[in-house]
């Protein structure tokens, strides 16, 4: 076949080139474009459902880390774990959930699965892995979902209602049953992103199980003490208008929510700039957008000790918050500055859920706002060594739950972002931040108060040493008037 030139593609894109195709030809190339999957594809990309983590962010972890932070360890949720050999005594343990829920009722059983089947359509939609879902058919799947729910569900209501009169709870079948570690392990199951159960699935069941106002807040009442925040209304943001695909998202939601009462004064402070913008930057990329002068504050690198060197404070922010964007700077008299910052607990758990979360964030067919990633490289830019570890626990905003410093340091570096910054998020903090960094009068003031009166005693010692100073200037003084 005799292949075109540059020239004339280019008088061809132009108009000025005429090409001759056989009509055998053109209908052989067109029926194979038809028999190509671009349809469904089209068709699927436009809405959101349960994924795999993709296996280039797999092979990423598998490169740094043994362990699998993309898989659960205790408990199945969803066809895409299911059947594990390590996972099977949780699989025998969700009939017993389903037993309490139900009350020891057969009847209410059945209702529960009839409700589930009427919308199993529904459900298998939802998850975009087809072959894996396939394996099972109508009642299998819903007999899944359903056992599913209900050990979600039992752990829910055990946390919400335990010590509750009237309530019963069965923490203490779970330890025996599943060791001493299942609360913990539960939890870190349920925020695997590939390991989740349509939302709906939750919600049919809640709806049976519970009165309204009641199974409105069920879920919310879990989720926000997870997050630190009060139950100020009944459902998960955006719930009615676009329901979360599944409990990670509806975490993700609350986490990451902007309440007007975290709101200051502009005059006061500088908040963070969160939309719905993904505007997103390669790390090693040679592209035009980097050559703005937003650039280099969005590679801002300073750690905590760094910041306190310089006169800027990093305290818990003024509600007390845990949502990663309810960071804030504000100045402190004339010469300070406050980085205020959500209060953030450090646990064995927050490796895993903070790497599912940005796996959510940076998945396709995904419209959230990369709100967790751009906390994860904010914090990982300043938290650099145990010092400012050391540092954040003494302000209070860290609540080490790890053995030691250098183990917090560790967690923070081991959360890959895939090389990715958001140029919009946290962008007018660190703007400021550099603004009050590049004050020489502000950071020469703050450098000698942060050398020199470090402790009381440097202060008393220049004090007298200021006082000797004068005595022997006032000795000479009256010497030589004599």
């Amino acid at each position: 076949m005799e292949k075109l030139s540059y020239s004339d593609y280019h008088k061809y894109n132009h108009g000025e080139f005429e090409a001759s195709v056989d009509i055998a030809t053109l209908e052989e190339f067109s029926h194979l474009l038809q028999s190509q999957p671009k349809k469904l594809y089209s068709e699927s990309w436009r809405r959101r459902q349960i994924q795999k983590v993709p296996s280039q962010i797999r092979w990423r972890i598998n490169m740094q880390r043994d362990d699998q932070i993309y898989d659960p360890v205790m408990v199945s949720i969803g066809p895409y774990h299911h059947g594990k050999p390590e996972l099977r005594r949780a699989e025998e343990f969700k009939y017993l959930c389903l037993d309490w829920r139900a009350g020891g009722d057969e009847k209410k059983k059945a209702l529960f699965y009839s409700k589930i089947l009427k919308q199993i359509g529904e459900i298998r939609d939802s998850y975009a892995e087809v072959t894996i879902v396939e394996k099972y058919d109508d009642k299998s799947l819903a007999l899944m979902m359903l056992l599913d729910a209900s050990m979600i569900i039992d752990f829910i209501h055990n946390f919400n209602y335990q010590g509750l009169k009237g309530k019963s709870s069965s923490f203490l079948d779970w330890q025996r049953c599943l060791g001493a570690r299942s609360g913990p392990l539960m939890v870190r199951d349920m925020m695997v992103m590939e390991n989740q159960i349509p939302f709906q699935v939750l919600k049919i069941l809640i709806n049976l199980l519970y009165e309204r106002e009641e199974a409105g807040l069920f879920l919310l009442r879990f989720l926000s003490h997870k997050v630190g925040i009060e139950v100020k209304h009944a459902g998960i943001p955006g719930e009615k208008e676009d329901p979360p695909i599944h409990f990670l998202e509806a975490f993700w939601r609350v986490l990451v929510k902007k309440r007007t009462d975290t709101l200051l004064k502009p005059e006061m402070e500088c908040s963070n700039n969160i939309g719905g913008n993904r505007s997103l930057v390669l790390s090693g990329m040679s592209m035009r957008e980097e050559m703005n002068n937003d650039t280099d504050i969005s590679y801002m690198h300073r750690s905590v000790m760094d910041l306190k060197a310089k006169g800027i404070r990093v305290v818990p922010n003024s509600n007390c918050t845990r949502s990663p964007r309810d960071i804030t700077f504000r100045p402190n008299g004339r010469c300070f500055s406050q980085l205020q910052l959500p209060i953030q607990y450090v646990s064995d758990l927050t490796l895993v859920v903070c790497s599912n979360m940005i796996a959510f964030e940076v998945l396709p067919n995904d419209t959230s706002s990369l709100v967790v990633l751009s906390y994860a490289i904010f914090m990982k830019s300043l938290i650099q060594s145990p010092e400012d570890v050391k540092e954040l626990q003494e302000r209070g905003v860290l609540l080490n739950r790890l053995a030691n410093l250098e183990k917090v340091v560790e967690v923070f570096k081991e959360i890959d972002t895939f090389g990715l910054h958001d140029q919009d998020i946290f962008k007018d903090v660190k703007r400021r931040i550099e603004e009050h960094c590049s004050s020489r009068a502000k950071t020469w003031f703050a450098e000698l108060i942060y050398t020199r009166f470090r402790t009381p005693w440097t202060a008393i010692a220049l004090f007298a040493a200021v006082i000797l100073l004068c005595l022997t200037f006032l000795q000479t003084f009256f010497t030589i008037r004599r």
